[in-house]
């Protein structure tokens, strides 16, 4: 073999193993795609479809004889007590004894009971916890008889917020972000047990619905800022999250910064600063500028 040919040879080699790593990469990156598309099998609660080959129902009885736990808590006259209206025919799971034999109720079997016509649940499917795939049985368990059959939160969980409600620990089991704002030094006093996640927000409801209007939410309890006022401060009139943080903030009265940041975010430099200068940002806005809410008297919005 001569040099030339040689060296053609070494470069069809080089050519072949990048080809073979083009194809390699190619095929990782289409088995990622089809990884990503391929909906995963459910697991655990979330495994609510029927079981083929089921059976037939065998009868809450047959089911307390090894779920004996769950006896004590149902009375003859609880619709939870019927276990296969919710959990579909036991006759497979009877036998075989898997858990794989026998279906979790979805939120369709829940709402076959618990109308979703009713106010409750009346804009649930439309809700975020829906369309996150969250089922009822993610936040209640209905083999208990705590108030709303709440499932009871783990004790790290617990020992995180121990002042917290019920309500507050087991949202914050799946919204950690929150869970950290409410240790700022301004915050709504959710860890403290004063206030549940569910008296702003709506568990069985859209976001459109139960927060759509953020200022009307608000001032049902800060109804000093309700007004209406005969100088309004436009913002306010709109969403009090233009200015305030609703869960927690590092600044005073959970503003999102401090003053005079959060004012000049829209009261821009070149029109606060030519007027206020020098003071403009040694002192706080609300110190001359104290009806930030609305005024009855001045429309720079002074009491």
């Amino acid at each position: 073999m001569t040099e030339g040919e040689a060296s053609d040879e070494v470069e069809r080699r080089r050519v072949r193993r990048f080809s073979a790593l083009v194809a390699c990469a190619l095929l990782a990156g289409l088995l990622a795609c089809v990884g990503h598309w391929a909906r995963p099998e459910p697991e655990g609660r979330h495994r609510t479809d029927p079981v083929s080959g089921a059976g037939s129902e065998v009868g809450a009885a047959a089911c307390y004889d090894c779920h004996d736990s769950f006896a004590g808590h149902f009375v003859a006259s609880d619709a939870h007590a019927d276990c296969e209206s919710c959990h579909g025919p036991a006759e497979l799971h009877a036998y075989t004894a898997k858990a794989s034999d026998i279906r979790y109720p979805s939120s369709r079997d829940c709402a076959d009971c618990h109308q979703i016509g009713g106010r409750e649940l009346l804009g649930w499917t439309r809700s975020v916890h829906e369309r996150s795939n969250v089922i009822c049985s993610d936040c209640h368990d209905t083999h208990n008889r705590q108030l709303w059959h709440l499932r009871q939160v783990s004790p790290v969980r617990a020992a995180l917020l121990p002042h917290a409600s019920e309500v507050t620990r087991m949202c914050a089991g799946c919204h950690p972000e929150v869970t950290a704002q409410l240790g700022l030094p301004s915050h709504h006093p959710l860890a403290e047990g004063m206030l549940d996640c569910t008296d702003c927000h709506g568990a069985h409801e859209t976001r459109r619905e139960t927060l759509g209007a953020l200022t009307q939410r608000c001032v049902a309890c800060h109804q000093d800022v309700a007004g209406p006022f005969i100088y309004e401060h436009a913002p306010v009139t709109e969403d009090c999250g233009y200015c305030h943080v609703p869960h927690g903030a590092s600044a005073d009265d959970l503003l999102e910064a401090s003053q005079p940041a959060v004012c000049i975010s829209c009261h821009t430099l070149p029109i606060a600063g030519a007027v206020h200068q020098p003071y403009a940002f040694t002192t706080a806005c609300t110190d001359c500028h104290s009806a930030v809410h609305g005024s009855f008297s001045d429309h720079n919005l002074r009491k």
